[in-house]
């Protein structure tokens, strides 16, 4: 008897159980906070924080889309196999660690809506409620909120079949959080309109070298260079950058004795939100805004601020 109660109970809490069990809990959590972590980002995209101006970031949105493309679709898999097992075999549904597990998920849901409630009721009482901070605390809650109750009728539940209320439940979730993960490549940009980001900054990043360089020459020989030829320093290493895409040689000219422009052919606009003129990217420099194509920088060096070196050196003492 014995013998046979070892066996029924291995068939139902075999290895492959234990691992689809807990990669089902796991990738639940995991899309779970995920997709909170997106819909924060969301919040961040159309409610600005002028207290934290970077709050929204491309790069978090682009990760959180990555991973949840990457679990999400295991999550979903690995659901309707357990499923089929408990189909074929009742007695599965009833086993310990799934008990344990379901219990755990109720439990972290639970403490996470009161945490999320009990967050809400004091900054209420501070007097710092905003639609951001609402709709943040909304979205926790509705995430976690939606993981308790489908679980919870999930245990009630004896038969193996799952019910329309549960499938319907899945489908408007699946629905939801595929809307939620499409509607990202709006906010974050296609990987298409990424690289041309990228190659931009490098572009920006490059001009700034070259007028640091530019300044830095004027302080040594109060003059501007002929050619950006002329900052090549061979025991620095120093040579001016090319454009990273065509390799071509940026455009430098001089306006003045000490007026000088610098021009570059850019991939794409810097992008605005929903035109309220304010540029979520990391890596911002107004100073260096520019739309798409040709676009050159007027500079204006100021002697008060660099002021040549040999202003700086200290005249000898006159012979007494």
């Amino acid at each position: 008897m014995e013998n046979v109660q070892t066996q029924t109970q291995t068939k139902i809490n075999g290895p492959r159980d234990v691992f689809l069990e807990l990669w089902v809990v796991g990738t639940l959590y995991l899309s779970a906070s995920f997709i909170v972590t997106l819909l924060f980002q969301y919040i961040n995209y159309f409610f600005e924080d002028l207290a934290n101006p970077y709050s929204f970031s491309q790069s978090t949105v682009r990760w959180t889309v990555a991973i949840l493309i990457a679990i999400l679709p295991t999550h979903i898999f690995v659901l309707r196999l357990r499923e089929k097992d408990y189909l074929a075999i009742p007695e599965k549904r009833e086993g310990r660690l799934r008990k344990w597990l379901l219990y755990l998920t109720l439990f972290i849901a639970a403490i996470t809506c009161i945490i999320d409630f009990a967050t809400l009721v004091f900054y209420f009482l501070d007097g710092e409620l905003s639609v951001r901070f609402i709709l943040k605390v909304l979205a926790v809650a509705v995430v976690a909120g939606g993981v308790f109750w489908y679980y919870f009728s999930d245990l009630k539940r004896t038969s193996p079949e799952v019910s329309k209320n549960a499938k319907a439940a899945r489908i408007i979730a699946v629905v939801l959080a595929i809307l939620t993960i499409a509607g990202a490549f709006f906010i974050s940009g296609s990987p298409f309109a990424a690289r041309d980001q990228k190659i931009d900054s490098q572009r920006e990043s490059d001009l700034q070298g070259i007028q640091s360089q530019i300044i830095y020459y004027w302080q040594k020989k109060e003059k501007l260079p002929a050619s950006l030829n002329d900052l090549a320093d061979s025991i620095s290493g120093y040579k001016a950058p090319n454009d990273p895409e065509t390799g071509a040689l940026y455009e430098y000219k001089i306006t003045g004795n000490l007026d000088f422009e610098l021009c570059a052919t850019f991939s794409a606009e810097i992008p605005k939100d929903n035109g309220t003129g304010r540029y979520p990217l990391k890596n911002d420099n107004y100073l260096w805004e520019h739309g798409k194509g040709r676009t050159c920088f007027e500079r204006t060096i100021d002697p008060a601020l660099y002021a040549p070196d040999n202003q700086n050196i200290p005249k000898p003492a006159p012979l007494q």
